[in-house]
């Protein structure tokens, strides 16, 4: 199993985490699109506690979007780092961030009911138009 590595943009913020993501997708919901400013978050579902911050933990900002679901980001730079799924103790880490890359790559997209109009998702990979069943 390999160490996966990840910062911010500032370099402020760094973890690191085992390669051993439980799922990689692209989110295309417009609560993700605000947070990462782009048409889709690409994420990696991982348990939290396997998550280190072995650098800037005091620069992370949290905003709790709900009472399942608090999201991360660098309160220097204003990087998207991960949301924090409460009730499934698992990080959406935003793949964005990882310096390292990972052994596999973002196999499906979700919420594609309400994508940006003006991008059509890689239709090679499986598609829900809200969550996975």
């Amino acid at each position: 199993m390999s160490t996966l590595s990840a910062s911010c943009l500032c370099g402020g913020v760094r973890l690191t985490l085992p390669d051993t993501f439980l799922y990689m997708g692209n989110c295309h919901c417009s609560e993700c699109r605000k947070f990462t400013g782009s048409d889709y978050s690409s994420v990696g579902g991982i348990e939290a506690d396997k998550v280190s911050v072995t650098a800037g933990q005091a620069h992370i900002r949290y905003y709790e979007k709900s009472s399942e679901t608090v999201l991360a980001f660098c309160g220097q730079c204003g990087s998207s780092l991960f949301s924090h799924k409460i009730n499934k103790g698992v990080f959406n880490i935003r793949l964005g961030i990882l310096d390292t890359a990972p052994q596999c790559a973002p196999n499906f997209h979700i919420h594609t009911a309400s994508k940006a109009p003006w991008h059509t998702p890689n239709e090679a990979l499986k598609q829900f138009e809200h969550g996975p069943d």
